[in-house]
This record gives structure tokens, sequence and C-alpha cells, in this order.
């Protein structure tokens, strides 16, 4: 039986100026850039400085920048509709503008020095490529149309996958409204234009079936000995496995080859491309903006802000003195829409220079507890965790985490994530304590300079670092060395 009750129920909830404080905090300076831009376009009551009009209204959808802004933006009306009602509001208005002068200034960094993203042009894509030189070599009209279908049919790392079976189906499809129409192809005509495309188009190795063809077809394209190309091919197609593994004496003996010519072999292969479908894909370069720059002056590290993109905002006068003017009175919805955004636009504001001050208060609290790792360029990171730079900054944990999310900071010997500065402690025997970078560094220059014929295992570099006085497990080092993106051992090995 349905029946109506009533109860009381206590719940905790942020305030939507928190919510975005927090949105704010944990986003990177180019981020927020775009989310400015944004605030600007739909918030008539946000300007940059030195702009005089009150700006346009734009309907363009909210930013969502990996939802860390917008997607409590209903809850931000609701709450800011129930502020409306207040008889404080008007007061709270003139108190803003009267004390805008005292508001933080945007600290920047003015070096003439550019930290543009940059951006790089696409190349024309593998396709378009493709067919290009295809409607430009000898092929007749038939096969090139055959050439067109394989080309659509090629993979993202440029292999045929395709049964001729399926081409054929495919090719009596499109011919319709063709010059082909009342003809039929065969099996034939696409297996001698398959095979033209495998030796007359770049890149090497396109349209290849399986990495063995593709590694076959680039041997022989390529500019090297017949002899080269003969051994390289056997090697190829039999002992592909024991090259991937650098089992040289395993090719040596099978084919009677001296093991250093197997070693050249193999440093000629491996130069080869698996994957010819990317040649021509330009990859955007991740270039790396810094948040934060860090520069010492007459002994002093000075903290600025890299914020040379982003605008300088405030609220806009145009609608101060339209709301203030006693001449002309506003109706209840005009009023209602400016105060809705005056909040909107306090709030957006606070949480940038909110965001200012905590990312300079992290910083500076991280180079007090990590001085002597910048006055020695880099070297001697010490142990060091977010609680700690939280409670000498008086602030929780998890704000410290936002903080250094996705943040870079540029010093006078390179750039550096944030996280980077923070690492966990490996004992040693002596009972102290040493960041597990350093024992990073420390497993990386063994590697280095280790003997190539028989490189260090696991287990010889957990012994080396134990004999140095680390309490060090062999599974740790795996770890470490697959954060290195360093091979095993049996991968590093080398003929020399």
């Amino acid at each position: 039986m349905l029946k109506q009750t009533q109860n009381l129920k206590l719940m905790q909830k942020l305030l939507p100026a928190v919510i975005l404080n927090q949105k704010i905090l944990a986003i990177p300076t180019l981020a927020l850039e775009n989310i400015i831009k944004k605030e600007l376009e739909q918030n008539p009551m946000l300007e940059e400085e030195g702009d005089t009009g009150a700006g346009e209204t734009d309907t363009a959808d909210p930013v969502n920048e990996d939802n860390r802004l917008t997607e409590d933006s209903d809850e931000i009306k609701s709450e800011t509709e129930e502020q409306d009602s207040k008889n404080n509001e008007e007061a709270e208005w003139d108190e803003y503008f009267e004390n805008e002068s005292e508001l933080p200034v945007t600290p920047e960094y003015s070096e003439s020095k550019s930290y543009d993203n940059g951006s790089i042009s696409q190349e024309s894509s593998l396709s378009s490529g493709l067919l290009l030189q295809l409607h430009l070599s000898e092929l007749n009209a038939r096969k090139t149309f055959i050439g067109e279908e394989i080309i659509w049919s090629l993979t993202d790392d440029g292999y045929f996958k395709e049964n001729y079976e399926d081409i054929l189906a495919d090719l009596e499809v499109k011919k319709s409204g063709t010059e082909f129409e009342d003809d039929s192809f065969t099996i034939n005509e696409i297996d001698d234009t398959l095979k033209f495309i495998q030796k007359n188009l770049d890149p090497a190795g396109i349209a290849a079936r399986d990495l063995k063809e593709c590694l076959l077809i680039q041997t022989e394209r390529s500019g090297k000995p017949p002899y080269i190309k003969k051994l390289a091919g056997i090697i190829i197609e039999n002992h592909l496995e024991d090259l991937r593994l650098k089992r040289f004496e395993n090719v040596s003996r099978d084919l009677n080859i001296e093991v250093s010519f197997v070693s050249e072999i193999f440093e000629f292969i491996h130069k080869l491309n698996p994957k010819p479908g990317f040649v021509n894909e330009i990859e955007s370069e991740n270039y790396i903006t810094p948040d934060l720059i860090v520069k010492k002056v007459n002994g002093i590290y000075e903290i600025f802000l890299n914020e040379r993109f982003i605008p300088s905002l405030r609220l806009s006068r145009t609608y101060q003195q339209m709301y203030s003017n006693k001449k002309k009175k506003l109706d209840k919805g005009t009023k209602e829409y400016i105060l809705n955004n005056f909040n909107k636009a306090k709030w957006f504001i606070e949480a940038i220079n909110s965001r200012r001050e905590t990312m300079l208060k992290v910083m500076n609290a991280i180079i007090v507890r990590q001085k002597s790792y910048f006055d020695n360029n880099g070297e001697g990171l010490k142990v060091m965790y977010e609680k700690e730079i939280a409670a000498d900054i008086n602030m929780d944990p998890s704000t410290v985490s936002r903080t250094v999310k996705g943040k870079y900071v540029q010093t006078d010997f390179g750039i550096y994530e944030l996280r980077s500065f923070f690492s966990s402690a490996l004992q040693t025997e002596s009972g102290g304590e040493i960041s597990n970078k350093e024992v990073k560094i420390i497993l990386k220059d063994l590697i280095e300079k280790e003997d190539k014929r028989k490189p260090l295992t696991d287990s010889d570099l957990a012994d080396i670092l134990i004999k140095s006085g680390f309490v060090i497990a062999r599974r740790t080092i795996a770890k470490y060395r697959e954060a290195l993106n360093i091979p095993a051992s049996k991968l590093r090995r080398e003929i020399i």
C-alpha cells in the first residue's frame, strides 16, 4: 500500500564556490587559458582589463575541460538564484566595486622568452598520399580502380588484412555507374595490383599482409648489396624470433656465419619500420608549458607564475553602472540576470586568485624542503611527501595533490613536473633514508656502464646495490628498471 511520509535528514554539501575553487586549482595553465576564454564568452559580467564594453552574451555550450569546471553548473545556478532573494545583495555589489582596487594583482613573469604552445600543420593523410602516387603511376584505369579499393582497405599501421574475395565483392558493388560496370574483376588482377603497390609506392613496406612480408619488402627495396638482402631475407623468414631475443649464436650456428656478421644484419633489420602506415603521420609534439618559473637572483630563489597568455579579469563596469543607476529602474528579470552573473563572475575571479596564491605557497614550501636539490642543480633529491608540504602551508594534503597535478616548473637546470619533487624513501643499512628517484639514477648509471656482451640481470643489480648499503629486493629493481623504460638484460645484449 502506498503512503506518504515525512522525515528530516542532515546532509553535508559543498558550496558551489568551493567546488569551483577545487576544479580551477587542479587544471594546468594551458587549460586555464581556454576556460577563461570560454567564461568571457558566456558571462557578460566578466571582461578583460582594458575592455570598455560590457561584452556580448554567447550561447555557446559550457566548457568541458575533463568535467573539471562545469559539471556543477546547474547546482551553481540554483544556489545563486536562492541567494538573489537576499536583501544584502546590493550592499555586497557596491562593496565589491569599492574594494576592487585592493584585490590581488595577477603576478606575471615578464621575461621576453615565449612559451607558446605551438602547432604543427598536419600533412596529408596516408591514404591521400598513396592515392596521389597511384594516379601518377603507369597503371591503367582498371587497376587504378582496384588500387583505390586496396588503399582504402589498409589498416592504420599500413597493413593489408582483407581477403581477396571481400575486395572482389566490394569492387562489384562500387563499379556500378562506372566505365567498368559491364566488366568483372578477377583475383589475379587484385593480386597484381597489390604487388605493384608493395613494390612501387612509398613508404616501403606499405600494404604488406604481415610483419615478415613488411620487413622483406623493405629489405628488397633497400640499397643494400644483394648478398646482404639475401641473408637478411633468410633470417627474417626463419629466425625472426631468435633475432628479437638477440640469440645471435643460434643464427650463427644454423647459417654457418660469424656472430659479428649476424649482429650487423640485426642492426640493419632493427632499423626497418614495422608500422609503415605511421611514416607520413606527423604526431603533435608534446610541448611543455611551465606553470611556474623559479630563478635564483642574488642567492635567493624567486618564484613567478607563468601567466603570459592568461588575461587579467575584472567585473564589467557597464553592468555595475546599469545596476546602480537609480534613475533607470530595472525589471525583476533583468535584475536577477545581472546578480546571477555577478556571483558567477565573482566566484570565478576569486577561484583564479586562490589558485595563484596556493601554487606560490606550495612551490615556496617545496624549495624550502628541497633547497639542497636546487642549490646542486638537480642532484640530491630528499625524501618528501605531500602531507609534509600540506602541514607547512596549513592546507589539506588533497589541496597539495590538486596543486601539483599536471603542472610543471622551469628552473635554471631544466623543466620538471611538480610531482617529481615528491618521492618515497628507500632504507639503507646504516638506518638512513634515500629517495627512490636517487636510486633510479644510480640504477640507470650502472646499466649504462655495464658490459653489453653480458648485461647485468636484475639479481646482479640488486646484489651491487645491497653491497653499496641499500636494502632493496630484486623485484624492486625490476620495477624501477621498467619505470625507466629499460629492457631486460637479454634484450640489452650486444655483439661487440
